[in-house]
């Protein structure tokens, strides 16, 4: 396996289309790390430090298949990892972490980009990651025999779902009865007001007023109070119309729209990579919102994905703890984020933080067992 560094975004978009065809056929699919998503991402939302790439490749030359990449920044010394390193890079919008690995070559493919970032820095730091997906597992194998350390500092989980794991219609046992007969009077009530329809496009049937129609409604909510709305930064805007259309050009991505009387009332942006779905941006008119259209929109969704929908082998949510998502979507995909050490007085220096952190922890909490306030 042979490695190359890129350090700059031209050297990317000379990638593209190797890059189109390793996500197509890579270990684990992530949407945010298709080139769709990341070279318009990069082109007008640069980031800071600047992004460089491992590739790696079959053969000695530059016509070798491409079987590996990674997306890394430098980061400055932390207290759990103290010394300079990379950290995996994930973009404003992106909601899952990882490094794309050719299923076919993955194991050679990991351990060749680990020895090229070995040779650039003293450590990784990989974030965002699916704790259960075959790229976690291969890591936790290929760390081993390098006889390198894998410290995992944050887990958690986020709702999902697993159509093939009891049907896509197990929504309907996890939502409490009582919660579904609510949100069918609103949908009863919503229809007092107009005709109500639920609309899913994909691919094609995306058209650019699907897109300009997501803008403007995302913008009349509170994003757009906030200012942090798509509309609110051009860059924004154009980085969302480059990047759906990207996706659309493939089929590979999927709006689902609330209306009434034919005006869109709530909308979802959500997009695909290798049979995976990831639920990108949700947005809602605000005027209509003791109706719940946001949540609504969703419903018709799940209602759809038991009788269309059926091509997905997972889907991600996207969404943040406590969101009215986890009501809705019956699956949970364990998440954790960590750092892999190169080297031995790196992985000394790591372990000794991590031990240092572990007993910080400790202390503060029998502190906070054997502290009395009416003692004060």
């Amino acid at each position: 396996m042979r490695t190359e560094i890129h350090d700059r975004l031209d050297a990317l978009v000379g990638l593209r289309t190797q890059w189109q065809a390793l996500e197509s056929r890579a270990l684990e699919p992530n949407a945010y790390l298709s080139a769709r998503f990341v070279l318009p991402t990069l082109a007008l939302l640069p980031a800071s430090p600047p992004v460089w790439a491992v590739s790696v490749h079959d053969g000695a030359t530059a016509a070798g298949t491409l079987r590996g990449l990674g997306l890394f920044q430098a980061r400055a010394p932390r207290p759990l990892f103290p010394f300079p390193h990379a950290q995996l890079y994930t973009s404003p919008h992106s909601f899952l972490g990882g490094l794309l690995l050719d299923a076919e070559a993955a194991h050679p493919a990991l351990h060749a980009l680990l020895d090229a970032l070995a040779r650039r820095t003293a450590g990784v730091r990989l974030d965002q990651m699916n704790a259960a997906g075959a790229t976690a597992k291969l890591l936790d194998a290929v760390v081993a025999e390098r006889g390198a350390s894998w410290h995992e500092e944050v887990w958690g989980e986020r709702a999902c779902i697993v159509p093939s794991e009891g049907g896509t219609n197990r929504w309907r046992q996890h939502v409490p009865a009582s919660r579904l007969r609510n949100h069918e009077r609103q949908w009863r009530k919503l229809s007092e007001r107009g005709r109500t329809s639920w609309h899913y496009l994909r691919g094609e049937a995306v058209e650019d007023r699907t897109i300009e129609t997501f803008i403007a409604l995302e913008h009349a909510g509170w994003k757009g109070v906030q200012g942090s709305s798509l509309r609110s930064d051009p860059r924004q805007a154009t980085f969302f119309q480059q990047m759906t259309r990207a996706f659309r050009a493939d089929g590979d991505v999927y709006f689902t729209e609330l209306r009434l009387d034919d005006q869109v009332i709530a909308s979802t942006c959500n997009l695909r990579s290798g049979g995976n779905g990831f639920a990108f941006k949700v947005c809602f008119d605000p005027r209509y919102s003791k109706y719940g259209p946001g949540l609504l929109n969703e419903l018709g969704f799940l209602k759809a994905l038991e009788q269309a929908v059926d091509d997905f082998g997972f889907i991600d949510s996207g969404s943040e703890p406590g969101s009215f998502i986890e009501e809705l979507w019956p699956d949970r995909v364990p998440l954790h984020s960590g750092s892999i050490a190169f080297g031995r007085l790196s992985r000394a220096a790591a372990q000794a933080a991590k031990a240092l952190s572990l007993a910080r922890r400790r202390l503060m909490a029998r502190w906070r067992n054997s502290w009395n306030p009416q003692a004060c």
